[in-house]
């Protein structure tokens, strides 16, 4: 079994099953952002994100996704 970091040997946001699984989640977390452009966004945000949080320790998932939502209303 390879032990592979899947955030930094795969750009998630290039694999179809992974953005088809985040406009799913988007469907139930954030409808009205569930659309493919707002999910690759949303996963380039989080490999960014994971790569900053592998460096400065404890990551919760709440703030990060709550900080996503604000980056993306703040364009």
């Amino acid at each position: 079994m390879d032990d592979v970091d899947i955030f930094k040997d795969k750009h998630l946001y290039e694999d179809e099953e992974t953005i088809i699984k985040t406009i799913n989640y988007l469907k139930l977390n954030d409808p009205e952002n569930a659309n493919r452009e707002y999910a690759i966004g949303f996963l380039k945000f989080m490999q960014r994100f994971a790569f900053h949080a592998e460096k400065v320790g404890e990551l919760n998932y709440d703030d990060f996704f709550q900080k996503y939502k604000q980056s993306k209303s703040d364009i």
